[in-house]
């Protein structure tokens, strides 16, 4: 089922059930109805379900609409850091993970906490130094998916290439986030690279479902969508033994094998395993894969299409790449120094972001802010506005234009201009302590497909009016149905 069609099915389905829900009060107010059901249990089991919908009791954790602050320093550190209002929380109803993870809840306060500050060690801190080796790696394996792995829907006479954009930016990106969690050994074979890939997939797809089922519903949607598991099944048969033997029965070439989530982790917490056992760190790492597998590919949708959309910014953009690898080696370091890239990522992202509400916490109890509002009554969701902080033109004038050179001439107020910087106008990353650990690593893939695909390609639509993403909620989702066409520029320039 193609993604712009989803929300349309679920709007019929609400539809009916809520027709469905009418008619059972309609029945329900007629004396003896039910004593007249009770024999008939699974009848009366369904009519509970329509009740459920009735009463607004369906799965939608942020129903009724979430509790907005200011996006202030001041509240919007209070917000990321408190630890009543628990960021685990909110995306464990939002996704389901009791379901797609087999994660149940248990103490917020100390998983919040421990796993903060591992992430923000291992991910934050070692995170730069651990990808500048790491380089090399995900280089190579994104020359042998452009190479072998591209999957044209045609091609032309001129070698040309027809790509559906979404179906590809999801498997570049779910390629080299493959590497840095699990190296190349486990990603070689294509049932466990195929389920690395699937999984995330499965889990949005029953975050959508789960949005206009009942509760007591989840458990079929899930096994229905994921077929009972099976990717998570596969991965986890194929990293718990290796976690189980701290590594050490695990086969994949020194020099990359130090590098990747998997080891790193593993090594990590061999001194906490009274918390940290081979369970729990699975669970923390396939929940790192879901985060790491979604946002990036949406965000490359997002600055290809912007490429697509301003043309003249292949050639700015190809330009400074050349430049930079002119008379010296380009690596980490000189793809982390392109301050066009940085400008026009950014600010792509400035104006279209995966989703519109951020810093999403949910109280684990009653809670009432420092200055005395808002008040957040126990299992409420409070957030910033993204888009109002990204949009605000006393930071960013003209504000709903596209201005690719806005980090690089200064037209802003924003103390930051990178594209991984961490700013209080520019909320993408979250904000404080708890802003997201992994923006390195995420940005380090953006920018190798984004210089990569330039050197190779010049990119436009198929068809120049397509939309770029359509909104579910507050979360930008691409168009499944967008094709772009990609045609050789000569021989590809390697980085060396």
């Amino acid at each position: 089922m193609a993604w712009e069609l989803l929300p349309l099915g679920l709007f019929y389905l609400a539809s009916i059930t809520l027709a469905l829900s009418e008619i059972y009060f309609t029945i329900k107010s007629s004396k003896g109805f039910n004593f007249f059901l009770r024999p008939f249990p699974a009848v009366s089991q369904s009519l509970q379900i329509v009740n459920d919908f009735y009463n607004g009791k369906f799965y939608r954790p942020w129903a009724p609409e979430p509790i907005l602050v200011e996006p202030t320093r001041k509240k919007m550190t209070e917000l990321s850091e408190s630890p009543l209002l628990s960021q685990r929380a909110v995306y464990a109803d939002m996704f389901g993970l009791r379901h797609t993870m087999n994660i149940a809840h248990q103490d917020e306060i100390k998983i919040m906490r421990t796993r903060s500050r591992l992430y923000a060690l291992i991910l934050s801190v070692r995170g730069p130094a651990q990808l500048t080796k790491l380089y090399p790696y995900l280089q190579i394996r994104l020359e042998r998916f452009l190479n072998r792995e591209l999957s044209p829907v045609r091609v032309h006479a001129d070698g040309s290439m027809c790509l559906s954009l979404a179906e590809t930016c999801r498997v570049m990106a779910s390629r080299m986030m493959s590497v840095m969690f699990f190296g190349e050994e486990l990603t070689s074979d294509p049932a466990f690279s195929k389920a690395i890939y699937d999984h995330p997939q499965h889990t949005v797809r029953c975050m959508a479902l789960f949005q206009l089922m009942p509760r007591v519903m989840s458990p079929l949607v899930h096994a229905i969508v994921t077929r009972r598991g099976a990717a998570m099944k596969l991965i986890l048969s194929r990293i718990m033994p290796i976690i189980d033997s701290e590594t050490k029965n695990w086969t994949e070439p020194a020099g990359l094998k130090e590098l990747t989530l998997l080891h790193v982790f593993t090594k990590e917490t061999q001194a906490t395993r009274d918390y940290w056992t081979p369970e729990t760190l699975t669970q923390a790492l396939m929940g790192l894969l879901l985060a790491a597998s979604h946002q990036p590919w949406v965000n490359l949708h997002i600055f290809l299409y912007r490429l697509c959309a301003n043309p003249e910014w292949q050639d700015i953009l190809r330009e400074e790449i050349r430049e930079a690898q002119t008379n010296q080696p380009f690596d980490y370091h000189r793809l982390s120094q392109l301050p066009l890239l940085d400008s026009f990522m950014r600010e792509t992202a400035r104006l279209v972001s995966l989703d519109k509400l951020n810093i999403r916490r949910k109280a684990l109890k009653d809670y009432t802010f420092a200055d005395g509002t808002p008040h957040v009554p126990a299992g409420a969701t409070v957030c910033v506005s993204s888009y109002d902080a990204s949009h605000n033109p006393a930071t960013y004038p003209d504000p709903e234009n596209f201005d690719g050179r806005r980090f690089v001439d200064g037209n802003h107020k924003d103390s930051t201009h990178r594209y991984s910087d961490v700013s209080e106008h520019y909320l993408i990353w979250g904000y404080g302590s708890l802003a997201c650990p992994g923006r390195f690593h995420a940005t380090i893939v953006l920018k190798l497909a984004l210089a990569n695909i330039l050197l190779r390609y010049h990119i436009r639509l198929e068809d120049p009016q397509m939309r770029s993403h359509w909104m579910y909620e507050a979360f930008s989702m691409p168009y499944e149905s967008t094709k772009v066409i990609l045609t050789p520029r000569g021989t590809a320039e390697n980085f060396k």
